[in-house]
């Protein structure tokens, strides 16, 4: 009798048992979620006489593990970790990453990757240099056109600020200046200062001064419009000149008059027949069409 009640009671220790078993693997298995999400990289405390010049990351991945219902209501949208860089030195420095605080104490997520796990930063010191500024014009073919000179910046000279390494190389810094095609007389203009990556200059815009000698007028160019010499022979042109009205620098030589063409599109060819063509008015930057636009007719002569 008794090792009967001792055999019933093994039966319920192990029904017991495998119950045990599969609630642990519902509550800490099953009901268990893992995901990845980003992490937002704030930096502090960064020492006014160094510069980061690479290694700076805007953000990492976490990997998390908890339960179900937890792991579904964190904002993976409002994850940040600070990372300090009081302690930074110049050359190369090693900073691990940290998981974010809400996630770091909380004991019911485990924290199972960081990628990457830690910031390879390369820092240098922070150089200041008053340097000329160089000023030239950006374009030759316009400063020959409209004769331009008298060119002149104030200031004359910048405080850059930036890594040793590219402040030890600058003795001065060049400033391309645009010159205003229609520009006549007396002409100003501020002008931003173009600098390295991670160079500054102070001031950061200048003004810049220049002189065009020539006035603009107003003249007639008589050309012939140009046909490609695939359709030239199929296609008779009406008018076979045309008078173009143009805004020009005043002193302009014939070599700079020939670049003022027109031109017929082959696509704007009449297949049949005869067809009222606009033609393309190739203008350089300097010249400005006034007059009314150029139209031609156009008739298919030939197969």
């Amino acid at each position: 009798m008794i090792f009967s009640d001792v055999r019933i009671n093994w039966h319920i220790l192990l029904i017991s048992f495998v119950l045990a078993c599969g609630l642990w693997h519902t509550v800490t298995v099953r009901d268990r979620l893992e995901v990845q999400a980003e992490v937002t990289l704030n930096y502090r405390s960064m020492p006014e006489q160094l510069m980061i010049l690479d290694g700076m990351l805007k953000s990492f991945t976490i990997q998390v593990r908890g339960p179900r219902e937890l792991v579904k209501s964190l904002d993976t949208r409002m994850l940040t970790s600070a990372v300090d860089l009081s302690h930074l030195r110049r050359g190369t420095n090693v900073i691990a990453l940290e998981a974010p605080l809400t996630i770091a104490e909380s004991r019911a997520l485990d924290v199972m990757r960081l990628v990457p796990n830690h910031l390879v930063l390369e820092a240098e010191d922070v150089l200041e240099s008053t340097v000329p500024l160089e000023a030239r014009f950006s374009d030759a073919e316009l400063v020959h056109v409209l004769k331009a000179g008298n060119l002149q910046v104030a200031p004359a000279s910048v405080s850059l600020r930036g890594p040793e390494s590219a402040i030890k190389k600058m003795h001065n810094l060049r400033l391309d200046v645009p010159l205003d095609p229609t520009a006549t007389g007396d002409y100003r203009l501020p002008l931003s200062v173009n600098t390295p990556p991670q160079v500054t200059a102070l001031p950061g815009t200048v003004l810049v001064s220049y002189s065009v000698v020539d006035r603009r007028v107003v003249r007639e160019l008589e050309r012939t419009p140009i046909l490609d010499a695939k359709h030239a022979p199929l296609y008779r042109v009406t008018p076979r000149k045309v008078t173009l009205a143009l805004e020009l620098p005043e002193g302009l030589d014939k070599n700079a008059l020939e670049k003022i063409r027109v031109v017929i599109d082959a696509k704007d060819l009449p297949l049949s027949g005869s067809a009222e063509v606009t033609p393309v008015v190739e203008l350089p930057k300097w010249a400005r069409q006034v007059g009314p636009p150029v139209k031609l007719d156009v008739t298919k002569t030939g197969k």
